[in-house]
């Protein structure tokens, strides 16, 4: 007996020690999908628990699946199906192209551990091939590993007449794991949209991080580690007017993802770079003013909008409002010599009948008034009642609706900004 408990212990010591490692096998389910997420603004992100993966069905090589007749959730199953059973994740791409229904923007799907469970989730994007809408109605679509299995973790549709651009992963909002970077993509009569979405996952389901006015025409959309920049060259309809190239900055600011930052990128048309004068008047940025102004007046290589105007009208009009911005400019830093120089020229070069000599006579009576009343309040109120007014607001109001609108107090501000 003795001998039987010296041969069992060991057996009954081995098994404890396995009770007291191992647990009880846990199951989840996977969320209801969503057609539409709401854009509630989240709580201030917090790390979630590092969980153990769970893994994949093992890669096998397979034959594409055949593209299913019908558009939607068809779709979605097929594609599982095809991972289920050891299709190559990388391949879906492929699978798509063959079906003719890749994105045309942001069409590649991507593999990452968007819930944190140390597992790839896959997201997929795909359009109906058959659709006759423009653009083609779209789906996303993102498959989890659970079980050994794929599941469907959640589709989404963004409407009838738009379609999904995938632009990826990145932790944006520090919580050590990954946002879902998308934009949905709709089209009008001369421009298409992207409205950004970042999706973050909170242990249950995906929520909306973006807040304000994520949409922009003809983005390219960058990924850095802590930000993304999105680069625009403005509308496509010819009535905006001239456009230059700027960039968005959206990053995490405590609680969303959020526009922090815009930068225009260089002047190509005369017309902005007058307004870059403008804007740093308005700043007190008086040296760059002064640069930009002279810049209007002579750098050959800016271009000509000549929508209303022929290109030799506009580069005069816009010669004689520079010169009259730096009679302005030399008041505004008491430098009378320089404004005095710059109301001269201007007499000079524009007379009667020659575009832009709405500015000169407005010019004049400005001057006229300054030279008698000493206060330039004053003298830009009586010279705001000209009739030169009217003309020159119709010459820098015909730049197209994408492009601020001129009023008579900007022609003349009465006061020093």
């Amino acid at each position: 007996m003795a001998r039987m408990v010296r041969l069992l212990l060991p057996v009954a010591l081995m098994l404890v020690v396995l009770g007291c490692t191992l647990s009880s096998p846990t199951t989840s389910t996977s969320p209801t999908a969503d057609k539409g997420l709401e854009r509630t603004p989240p709580v201030a992100a917090t790390p979630l628990p590092t969980a153990t993966p769970n893994p994949c069905p093992a890669v096998t090589a397979i034959s594409a699946p055949e593209r299913p007749t019908d558009f939607g959730d068809s779709f979605i199953l097929t594609l599982r199906e095809y991972l289920a059973a050891g299709g190559n994740p990388t391949a879906l791409g492929e699978v798509l192209q063959v079906w003719e229904a890749l994105p045309p923007d942001g069409g590649i799907p991507l593999q990452q551990d968007f819930t944190g469970d140390g597992s790839l989730e896959v997201a997929v994007a795909f359009i109906n091939p058959l659709a006759e809408s423009f653009p083609p109605e779209g789906m996303l679509a993102i498959f989890t590993c659970r079980n050994g299995a794929y599941e469907t973790l959640y589709s989404y549709t963004p409407g009838e007449w738009a379609n999904v651009a995938l632009v990826g992963g990145e932790d944006l909002n520090g919580d050590d794991n990954p946002e879902l970077v998308f934009a949905d993509v709709t089209c009008g009569a001369h421009t298409c949209w992207h409205t950004l979405h970042v999706w973050s996952w909170d242990g249950a389901a995906f929520r909306e991080q973006t807040a304000g006015d994520p949409s922009l025409p003809y983005p390219t959309f960058t990924l850095t580690k802590d930000a993304i920049l999105a680069s625009s060259v403005g509308v496509g309809s010819v009535g905006a007017g001239p456009q230059r190239v700027y960039t968005e900055t959206w990053s995490w600011n405590g609680s969303v993802i959020t526009r922090t930052a815009t930068q225009l990128g260089p002047a190509q048309y005369r017309y902005h770079a007058f307004r870059d004068g403008d804007e740093a008047q308005r700043a007190e940025r008086y040296a760059d003013a002064f640069d930009a102004y002279l810049r209007v007046i002579n750098d050959e290589s800016l271009e000509p909008w000549a929508g209303y105007y022929s290109a030799p009208e506009e580069r005069l009009w816009f010669t004689a409002l520079a010169r009259w911005r730096l009679v302005l400019l030399g008041i505004n830093l008491g430098n009378f010599p320089d404004a005095e120089n710059a109301y001269q020229r201007l007499q000079a070069d524009f007379t009667a009948e020659a575009p832009g000599y709405p500015v000169a006579q407005l010019a004049s009576r400005f001057w006229e008034a300054y030279q008698r009343l000493g206060l330039r309040p004053e003298a830009c109120a009586q010279t705001l009642t000209a009739p030169e007014v009217a003309a020159i607001l119709e010459f820098l109001n015909s730049f197209g609706y994408a492009n601020p609108t001129y009023t008579a107090e900007e022609l003349c501000p009465s006061t020093i900004p």
